[in-house]
């Protein structure tokens, strides 16, 4: 038997991919599922879906952006080498034409969570 959250979770999952069949679908897997490498593989259960944009920034270290956090000076700052950030317009406007041609990659995101 499945609980009515992850049932819930499960429909809206599946009408956001007949919607969208053209876009990727992305699984976010929270860090507290994997609790050591004794294992090869862990469980999880579907959580929360929805579309979003994001980007991976250049450097190895910084976690994936999604545009819908929309924070375009902190996001301009981790993609754009040192000197083409400082030169960028001081308005928010045109920074935000910046930001809104990033390389943005439009999927469907899956939070997995903890099994309940």
């Amino acid at each position: 038997m499945i609980s009515d959250r992850e049932r819930e979770s499960r429909d809206y999952l599946f009408k956001l991919m007949r919607e969208n069949p053209e876009l990727p679908v992305i699984p976010f897997v929270d860090g507290e599922i994997v609790a050591g490498d004794d294992f090869g593989t862990w469980m999880g259960s579907w959580g929360v879906s929805c579309t979003d944009e994001y980007l991976i920034p250049p450097q190895d270290y910084e976690p994936v952006i999604f545009k819908s956090d929309d924070d375009v000076f902190d996001t301009l700052e981790k993609v754009l080498p040192g000197e083409e950030f400082d030169a960028l317009p001081e308005s928010e406007e045109e920074c935000r034409k910046i930001y809104d041609a990033l390389p943005w990659t439009k999927a469907i995101i899956v939070n997995i969570g903890l099994p309940d």
